[in-house]
């Protein structure tokens, strides 16, 4: 009995000085300083590394989930060789395309243009920045949700638009959501509704971080207001135009939530997107393989899009560090 009492008080002490000892170990100064880089790496590895390598050992495969008691074998490059093939696979490529284009331009003159107004009023500017901010803070299924509501035949954008449809001739009542071209459309003005949001907080940035002392030297000077912006504010801008246009281009190359929520890729695949096909090819055709054969490849052509917006941003980044020390 004696022993087992002596044990138990022993336990403790022997715990007590184990985490001592890992304590000092780990205030030791040469340890510190590796544990942020080891925690960096090994998420990286494991968030990063690891999914790609198993998304190309997959691309090499033929190999479907929905059959199990088929082996999977490797085909080469055969899965690659149906993507480039596939005309759904590069149709829905220049729809994402052209809706990401489409979007991104309304999205950067609205925002821009709203920044611009913002920057210059005096009273009420926080009231104005919190209520153009709201899109962007609405969770995308409460957005796609509304604007299914919105969309209705007998809906309140056709109520509005009624007065403007009666004097041209048109059908008032406008199948946002089963013709085409107005689901196209449909698609292209819920991401500029929730989006522009983004590019308005990024120019108004840029206005806001532009030098006081060269406005001022060029209105002693007698320069307008028109002379000012384009002459002075736009040249200066360069570098916050080219971050909202990588940004949301990049953003808007990977719409998905609109269209799911409010079309599912049709009427027919009139608004498929890249990724709703890659999608539908995995998770309703089970065709892993396909899928990260053509994510694969779609990451080598969004990697060289990015390269070359990366490289614009630097340059536009480096123009404007030398005009602000040729200006100081």
């Amino acid at each position: 009995m004696a022993d087992v009492t002596l044990k138990a008080a022993a336990e403790p002490a022997v715990t007590k000085g184990a985490l001592s000892r890992f304590g000092a170990w780990l205030s030791q100064e040469r340890v510190f300083r590796w544990i942020p880089f080891v925690l960096v790496e090994g998420t990286f590895i494991l968030v990063i590394i690891i999914p790609f390598l198993l998304t190309i050992y997959i691309s090499f495969l033929r190999w479907r989930a929905n059959r199990p008691f088929e082996q999977a074998q490797l085909s080469g490059f055969r899965n690659y060789e149906q993507v480039l093939t596939d005309a759904g696979f590069w149709a829905s490529l220049g729809r994402t395309f052209y809706f990401a284009g489409t979007a991104v331009i309304f999205e950067l003159v609205i925002g821009f243009f709203l920044a611009m107004l913002v920057h210059r009023v005096v009273r009420g500017r926080r009231i104005y920045i919190t209520l153009f901010l709201i899109p962007m803070m609405v969770v995308p299924v409460v957005a796609g949700y509304n604007f299914s509501m919105i969309y209705l035949d007998s809906g309140p954008l056709n109520q509005l638009l009624s007065p403007f449809t009666n004097m041209l001739g048109i059908n008032p009542r406008i199948r946002w959501l089963s013709d085409p071209t107005a689901a196209q459309l449909a698609i292209i003005i819920a991401d500029i509704w929730q989006w522009t949001s983004l590019t308005f907080l990024i120019f108004l940035s840029g206005f806001s971080s532009l030098p006081p002392q060269l406005i001022n030297a060029a209105r002693v000077l007698g320069a307008n207001k028109r002379q000012i912006f384009f002459w002075i504010e736009l040249p200066l801008l360069k570098p916050a135009i080219v971050i909202a246009v990588v940004i949301r281009s990049m953003e808007a190359l990977k719409l998905f939530d609109p269209v799911v929520l409010l079309t599912f890729g049709g009427p027919g695949t009139s608004t498929q997107t890249i990724a709703y096909y890659l999608w539908e090819q995995v998770w309703q055709f089970n065709k892993y393989s396909f899928g990260a054969a053509a994510s694969i490849l779609l990451l080598i052509l969004f990697s060289v899009l990015i390269f070359v917006g990366i490289w614009l941003l630097i340059r536009q980044r480096n123009q404007f560090e030398q005009q602000q020390e040729t200006a100081t």
